[in-house]
């Protein structure tokens, strides 16, 4: 039997064919055949009594909807006709009038390399505000992690202006949340690292010694800058690189399911490069430190809780081979393979260093693009300055023009950002007559500035455009603080200005912009991102309605409960243990 389409205003038909099968089935061959034919067409999962923003053409907004195999099959405004598809084997939710939203991508975040990185043994701040919630942080995870190994905060989680009492931890309150394990923050607005006595210990530093900042008493204070701080990214690098794949797939893992906890569903990864590299040159990780294995043994396994598509890179010293790197990458590689859980979806986010003009080497890039258009890869590239934005479109359009169509290739421009006049409308404008895509991510979040990209302009374009994050080095990973900031124009920093009044997005327009429009990027258009019929079942509740709460709390929104592909997979408040 086909898939049961339930429409709104026609559902006594629908029911009424389900119900011509399963009386033919009687009939001809009894009971147990009803059985099997109810629980074949039965829901695997109905949620009632909610609030669904369907984002369809409509604007809908429903109540109830079921989902069978991974798909939503039935929506509509009145719970009795979904609610009377159950049998007893549907899972049967009552959403006590919660918001629910398709759920949300991110189209540039830096997610595979928290196995390399063990996200299991990192404290972020990204949504904590209060001093004593962020302290409490370094107890947890101590508690979790074996003595003597490090524990750390990079600075893409926070700016030490964000918190009630502002300011970096100090030594003290350091040692009295991990004194068995050497701790290692960073922040925005804080020179050099800050480590506790473990720390100071295990690096084998003291009063005297480069780097090491003392206080009026002579004695370290825990602040390390220079080749001391080099020596702190030595040292947790090095035991990064003990980890086995399995250690680095339950560490992704865990980041998975915060990532679901925070409302992500799927993103679109372009790669990675090291935060703990001494030298701040950008090693690339996905790479030498099983990089992708853990992902793919997690998708093995069936682990995974969000959808993923990723890019091959040449950060740092490889783009300076650039042309090499690139070849090399992909001498074997297929783009656009993989299933919609996992693909393997092209190159990039860098793969060439920008000259000082703010150009890309132009034989050498129009090289690149020659070699992945006709080689059918997808490609996305950074163009931060305006001098990028316009030299890289203009080499697109060459290449489109005189070497291979690329229109149907989905090449993306990732976060330009000099400030709210660029990208352009004619750049705009020529990434929509190539079919390619924009990327615009959230430099200000944390510190404020005016070098965000045009938000409201890019919305309005014809270019594709998703919301990104570009975390988790350079920024939060939690979706919700970019809607905050593209709504709000606020920052974490009091006082400190953001988004500028004409190019911030309304809640409906940032939450399009970080679902409905972002299904493109993942190469999921027409199955996620809107709640529909035929789509597949990503969504998530969240803990208050979005569209309702005061606007600096959208930033502190989380899911309490959070399906991909039909499955729970993070149940909070009273949808605990659903997962």
């Amino acid at each position: 039997m086909q898939a049961l389409r339930f429409v709104r205003r026609r559902p006594l038909l629908v029911l009424a064919a389900v119900a011509l099968v399963v009386a033919t089935a009687v009939g001809a061959t009894g009971l147990s055949v009803n059985k099997q034919v109810r629980r074949a067409n039965a829901p695997d999962l109905i949620l009632y009594n909610g609030l669904i923003t369907t984002l369809d053409d409509k604007g809908s907004t429903m109540k109830a909807m079921a989902i069978r195999n991974g798909k939503i099959i039935a929506i509509d405004d009145q719970n009795g006709r979904i609610k009377a598809l159950a049998d007893n084997s549907t899972t049967v939710v009552n959403l006590n009038g919660r918001r629910v939203l398709p759920g949300l991508i991110d189209g540039t975040l830096h997610g595979i390399r928290t196995g390399y990185h063990c996200f299991t043994r990192t404290v972020r701040h990204d949504t904590t505000f209060k001093r004593a919630d962020a302290l409490a942080e370094y107890t947890r995870v101590a508690a979790q992690t074996p003595p003597g190994k490090w524990v750390w905060t990079t600075s893409g989680s926070w700016n030490v202006a964000q918190l009630d009492v502002p300011g970096m931890f100090t030594k003290a309150e350091l040692d009295a949340r991990a004194p068995n394990n050497p701790v290692f923050v960073q922040a925005v607005g804080f020179t050099g690292v800050q480590v506790n006595t473990a720390g100071l210990t295990r690096l084998g530093l003291t009063a005297g010694m480069p780097g090491v900042v003392v206080g009026p008493d002579g004695q370290p204070t825990g602040q390390l800058t220079g080749t001391a701080s080099q020596a702190a990214s030595r040292s947790i690098g090095a035991e990064l690189g003990e980890l086995t794949t399995e250690e680095q797939a339950e560490c992704l893992e865990d980041f998975m399911r915060e990532a679901n906890r925070v409302g992500l569903t799927g993103w679109d990864d372009p790669g990675g490069n090291d935060p703990f590299d001494p030298n701040g040159s950008g090693i690339t990780v996905l790479r030498d430190q099983h990089g992708y294995q853990a992902v793919n043994l997690l998708y093995r396994q069936g682990r995974m809780t969000t959808r993923v598509t990723f890019n091959l890179s040449c950060f740092g010293p490889d783009a300076v081979i650039g042309v090499e790197c690139v070849k090399r990458h992909t001498f074997n590689a297929i783009s656009r393979l993989g299933d919609d859980m996992l693909r393997l979806s092209g190159i990039g986010e860098d793969v060439l260093q920008v000259g000082p003009d703010g150009v890309y080497p132009e034989e050498d890039y129009h090289e690149i693009l020659v070699h992945l258009a006709k080689n059918d890869w997808k490609f996305q590239h950074h163009a931060t300055a305006e001098a990028t934005q316009h030299s890289m479109v203009d080499m697109w359009e060459e290449v489109n023009e005189t070497e291979a169509q690329m229109d149907d290739l989905g090449w993306v421009m990732l976060h330009p950002g000099e400030g709210p006049d660029d990208p352009s409308q004619a750049v705009l404008d020529q990434l929509a007559s190539l079919g390619a895509g924009i990327v615009p991510t959230n430099p200000g979040g944390r510190g404020g500035g005016s070098s965000h990209p045009p938000y409201k302009r890019i919305y309005e374009s014809d270019a594709q455009s998703c919301l990104g994050t570009d975390a988790l080095n350079a920024s939060t990973y939690s979706p919700f603080i970019s809607l905050w900031y593209v709504h709000s124009g606020k920052t974490y920093v009091p006082g400190q200005a953001g988004v500028v009044p004409e190019q911030r997005l309304t809640r409906l327009q940032a939450l399009e912009m970080a679902t409905k429009k972002c299904g493109w990027f993942m190469e999921l258009e027409d199955k996620v991102g809107t709640l529909e019929v035929g789509k597949y079942a990503d969504l998530i509740v969240t803990s208050k309605d979005y569209f309702k709460v005061p606007v600096d709390d959208i930033r502190s929104l989380t899911s309490v409960l959070t399906v991909v592909d039909g499955d729970v997979v993070y149940g909070n408040a009273e949808f605990a243990g659903l997962d």
